[in-house]
């Protein structure tokens, strides 16, 4: 009965997960976001200076136009921003119990899905008004 319980346990023990896979499958989550929208930022430049140049072109003529273009290239840019700041910010090798580092990695991934998302919908919402 003994061996059958330290079997019992072995076996418990090897099947469930750890929790350092746990968090690397955390970190990695993190990154992979990081990952899908960092090379935007390139094209979130390009349609912020064309919003900007639009807006510069129309502002004698249509102001009203080219303060709503030049509100979209802010938003482009605060969005750009949000991701420099990100990074600056992430520690990769965060150091703490498994519940600080479970924490801390629960809320970048956070961080970045609001960062990823304010990419996006910037970027989008200059692509509509510049009709691209």
């Amino acid at each position: 009965m003994k061996y059958l319980t330290l079997l019992f346990i072995a076996l418990v023990v090897a099947c469930s997960p750890s929790k350092e896979n746990e968090l690397k499958t955390l970190k990695d989550e993190v990154m992979a976001i990081h990952d899908e929208v960092m090379p935007k930022i390139g094209d979130l430049r390009k349609v912020r200076m064309e919003l900007e140049s639009l807006s510069d072109s129309l502002m004698a003529t249509d102001s009203t136009r080219a303060m709503e273009l030049s509100s979209l290239a802010a938003d482009i840019s605060d969005a750009s921003e949000g991701m420099m700041m990100w990074m600056r910010n992430y520690e990769p090798e965060f150091e703490g119990t498994e519940a600080e580092i479970k924490a801390y990695l629960e809320g970048q991934k956070v961080s970045i899905q609001k960062v990823k998302e304010d990419m996006l919908e910037s970027m989008e919402s200059g692509e509509q008004a510049l009709g691209q």
